[in-house]
């Protein structure tokens, strides 16, 4: 059994970025008791950091499968002369992965166009394909509610293709599960997970039209893509049955110790050199860096939330943001 030490400046090695130092992962560390220092690291050590250049090579591997894909479908996957590709949210993380992906793939920018352009656009899209790329996909919420309950038209212009695509370079089964729920059109069954996972919103006045927006859609032509697989870090195959449990008594314990974010029950293991998405445990967050964002919710909707936006610096233990 290797030392903590040694553990440790193996995590240093494999991440191999200057953001995550082993002296910033060894103050993450003394900050439990001795008795939990030995769990702690083996929650580290099932993280999944994707660098720049693990990017590149998922980004290749999510093209080649939607090439298959479409291709099955007829669609011109050498010159993309019927496939208009795109991201969701300006100024999110759909931004880095629409980069990554349109260089890892040398593919044109004359491809890539925002959503607001292809509202504008009056070309036929009854026989063309679109392609929504985001990097990390948890519960599904923003792109199942906001990109399209809350927002008829761009509910019209996904319909007006022949075909939609949804592709992520990593998709919680959690996500996977709602999918595959909208595919049998349970529009409802969707609605009621979201209530019961996220309690903080109150869904009340919104409900039944996001239901009847939802349900306009053909999710039979809307496919899901991922290079990558999540789900709760207790299911690591890595761990062995004891330390799955004493995992989960860790987290529950550093649960308790603070306020629970909206999505963090997902206890994701995926992270990114830019930052976390919002799937991982709140332990994490000092660690993998991130901006927490809510803003997809309606304010008024909003019930105890600890902070609209929380950024968590290890280097600085105030957020930078003010709660």
């Amino acid at each position: 059994m290797p030392s903590a030490a040694k553990q440790l400046q193996s995590l240093s090695h494999a991440w191999n970025e200057p953001e995550i130092s082993l002296s910033a992962i060894q103050r993450w560390l003394t900050q439990f008791p001795a008795e939990d220092q030995a769990i702690a690291i083996r929650l580290l050590e099932c993280m999944e950091l994707h660098s720049w250049a693990r990017m590149l090579r998922e980004c290749r591997l999510l093209h080649q499968r939607l090439c298959m894909d479409l291709r099955d479908d007829g669609f011109d996957v050498e010159k993309f002369s019927d496939i208009d590709f795109t991201r969701a949210f300006v100024c999110k993380s759909g931004d880095m992965a629409s980069y990554v992906y349109r260089k890892a793939n040398r593919l044109s920018v004359n491809h890539f166009k925002t959503i607001e352009a292809l509202h504008q656009s009056r070309i036929d899209r009854s026989k063309r394909a679109i392609v929504i790329l985001d990097d990390y996909i948890g519960t599904g919420s923003q792109f199942i509610f906001q990109f399209l309950g809350r927002s008829e038209s761009n509910t019209a212009l996904i319909s007006a293709y022949k075909r939609t695509r949804l592709c992520s370079l990593v998709v919680h089964d959690n996500a996977r599960t709602k999918w595959r729920l909208l595919q049998r059109h349970c529009i409802e069954d969707v609605m009621a997970i979201e209530e019961r996972q996220l309690e903080c919103v109150d869904f009340s006045l919104e409900r039944k039209a996001l239901i009847q927006t939802l349900s306009r859609v053909d999710w039979r032509k809307a496919g899901l893509i991922a290079a990558q697989r999540d789900f709760p870090v207790m299911a690591h195959p890595a761990l062995t049955a004891k330390e799955r449990i004493t995992m989960r008594q860790f987290l529950n314990q550093c649960t308790c110790e603070e306020e629970a974010g909206t999505t963090e029950f997902l206890l994701g293991h995926h992270s990114f050199f830019y930052g976390a998405p919002n799937a991982l445990a709140r332990v994490l967050l000092p660690l993998f860096k991130r901006v927490e964002d809510f803003t997809i919710y309606p304010k008024e909707s909003l019930r105890g939330l600890p902070a609209e936006i929380i950024d968590y610096d290890i280097e600085n233990p105030e957020p930078i943001t003010p709660l």
